[in-house]
């Protein structure tokens, strides 16, 4: 059994920023990052990107395919990219105990080589969880085919896949507010799970979770909650609950499949043992009185606010469905005045046809 003993020096958080969405990511949390043991990995096609990008280390894939020139929006191309370096990218990952992913789909090289890299660090028996970002409604249904496409793939190889869906950007934080400012919030996810987690796996708790606990749950494949919530005052824990679990930006997932939970509690100084319960029995209570629940409590006196939340639930399936590829063409609600289009496989159309047009030919 892996045990951590106050501090572990020797535990290796991976966090890849796949594509050029991944990259952006990465950039936005290279300066806050807090702890060693968390090494930021750029993933991508196009060396102009990666010359730009903050990481600790940069890998080109395809170079001999791409010359570094980029996927060109070709899924197929970041695919095989990807299996062109292999052994840059099995390097990379068997140094890392878990695997932290940043990526977009949608495009070419987030969405061809996420799956592929999800796949090897699962070959590697190494625990992978991605942050996955959907594009824009307006950006065409050619798009979003391709997004879900991909996404479809990653959820068969990855452990947990937290999807972003840039609509709801506009939803929750409205029209007004910057670009650059709407995908901070973004990114701010992921930093706050990358904290979370090092704290939970990094220091020795009352009641502790170590890395095969976490590795456990992560076995448990499926759609994920994976939330953060803060407070100062132990009477605002049950709001900080429903932050970690209800997250406005987060594709929404329906927690009463989830198979497997981790509930952690990080606080300053010490949390009441009602506090405690309640905050254990109310994320219980969502979930199958089957799932494997596992619960850690630790003190943490460097944390920014007096009590910090962690929940991982997997094994579950997701609320909010976006167009799939492979459903069925008979839906329950239809606009008569609407034509349904026939669903193309983007896939099946050769690169020079698809780079042409802005979305497939319907019949």
């Amino acid at each position: 059994m892996f045990q951590l003993i106050q501090q572990n020096d020797g535990l290796s958080i991976g966090v890849f920023g796949i594509g050029g969405c991944g990259c952006n990511t990465l950039n936005s949390i290279f300066e806050q990052r807090e702890s060693e043991q968390a090494h930021l990995y750029s993933v991508n096609t196009d060396k102009v990107v990666l010359e730009h990008t903050q990481s600790d280390e940069a890998v080109l894939i395809g170079a001999e395919l791409t010359h570094g020139y980029g996927a060109g929006a070709d899924p197929k191309v970041g695919l095989q990219a990807a299996e062109e370096s292999k052994d840059q990218l099995l390097t990379l990952i068997n140094g890392c105990d878990i695997i932290l992913c940043a990526t977009g789909l949608g495009g070419g090289t987030g969405t061809g080589a996420s799956p592929y890299i999800a796949q090897l660090a699962s070959e590697q028996n190494k625990p992978v969880i991605f942050v996955a970002t959907l594009p824009f409604s307006s950006e065409g249904q050619f798009r979003s085919n391709i997004a879900q496409a991909g996404l479809n793939e990653l959820k068969e190889h990855a452990n947990a896949v937290i999807t972003l869906p840039n609509d709801q950007l506009i939803e929750v934080l409205g029209n007004d507010i910057g670009l650059f400012d709407a995908f901070k919030h973004s990114n701010q996810i992921l930093h706050s799970l990358i904290k979370s987690l090092i704290d939970m796996l990094c220091y020795q708790g009352l009641i502790n979770v170590d890395l095969n606990d976490f590795a456990k749950i992560m076995d448990c494949q499926g759609d994920a909650v994976l939330g953060v919530g803060k407070c100062n005052d132990e009477s605002e824990l049950t709001t900080a609950l429903d932050s970690a679990l209800n997250n406005p930006l987060v594709n929404q997932v329906d927690m009463s499949s989830s198979t497997g939970v981790i509930i952690q509690v990080n606080c300053k100084d010490e949390i009441s043992l009602g506090s405690y319960n309640l905050i254990t029995d109310t994320v219980r209570q969502q979930v199958s009185s089957n799932a494997l629940v596992i619960c850690g409590v630790s003190k943490i006196e460097s944390l920014s606010t007096n009590y910090e939340l962690l929940v991982i639930a997997t094994g579950a399936s997701s609320k909010m469905v976006i167009d799939d590829l492979n459903k069925d063409k008979q839906p329950e609600e239809k606009e008569p005045n609407k034509a349904e289009p026939e669903t193309t496989d983007i896939f099946d159309i050769p690169a020079f046809i698809r780079n042409q047009a802005p979305a497939p030919c319907t019949k």
